[in-house]
């Protein structure tokens, strides 16, 4: 067993609530390496008003003795005043064509790959922020998810054709962040401090110009 599982295995001994791990880990300078990275990229650096943006989750970063694990929960938000996703979703749930699981989880015999959901995350909190939340678990037996190099996921958002931000970014909200280790009955949860969540992806966006016409014989301007 590795460091960072010897000593998430004595705060689990302590009978504390999961959630309190993370605030744990810090108290006790836990100095662990990160389990992994994870990336959010796009397909594209540059889009127009409109236009269909892919967003990909990379997860890398792995140490060489990680022996996987059973169960992954991330959030990617994403600011809803400049992307929409509605043309994508069913009740806020993504529809099939509209996401791609990862070559590594997209065995339906072997995982659970949950349909992304998009839903507030900052509930009582007067933000544009949505989050699309992505979960994958390993089925039974000794299968896991692989801590390999790996794009987890890829899902789609559009540009509103009406915003006028210049750029945006979309981005892992990693206080969020839920994994399970895949060490049978000695698993146990890791949280936001076990994972690096690298540069968010920036999206520059494109306006076309307004062209101001003049009109010789009056005295107002027209924009084209």
């Amino acid at each position: 067993m590795n460091t960072r599982s010897k000593f998430k295995q004595a705060v689990r001994g302590m009978k504390v609530l999961p959630l309190m791990l993370s605030m744990i880990r810090e108290a006790a300078v836990d100095n662990t390496a990160p389990a992994m990275s994870v990336e959010i990229t796009t397909d594209r650096a540059v889009y127009a008003p409109g236009e269909e943006v892919t967003v990909l989750v990379h997860l890398t970063g792995f140490a060489p003795n990680d022996r996987g694990y059973s169960y992954l929960n991330f959030i990617v938000q994403y600011d809803s005043q400049v992307f929409d996703n509605l043309e994508y979703t069913q009740h806020s749930v993504y529809a099939e064509g509209n996401y791609t699981a990862g070559s590594e989880v997209n065995n339906l015999l072997q995982f659970n790959f949950q349909s992304p959901v998009d839903g507030s995350i900052y509930l009582g909190k007067n933000t544009s922020m949505r989050g699309i939340d992505i979960q994958v678990e390993a089925g039974g037996g000794q299968q896991n998810i692989p801590a390999v190099d790996q794009t987890l996921v890829t899902f789609k958002l559009r540009v509103k054709a009406l915003t006028l931000a210049s750029s945006s970014t979309i981005s892992l909200a990693n206080e969020f962040t839920r994994i399970r280790t895949s060490e049978a009955a000695d698993s146990f949860y890791l949280y936001s401090p076990d994972v690096t969540a690298n540069s968010p992806a920036r999206v520059e966006i494109t306006q076309s110009p307004s062209v101001s016409v003049f009109s010789s014989g009056s005295s107002t301007n027209q924009l084209l």
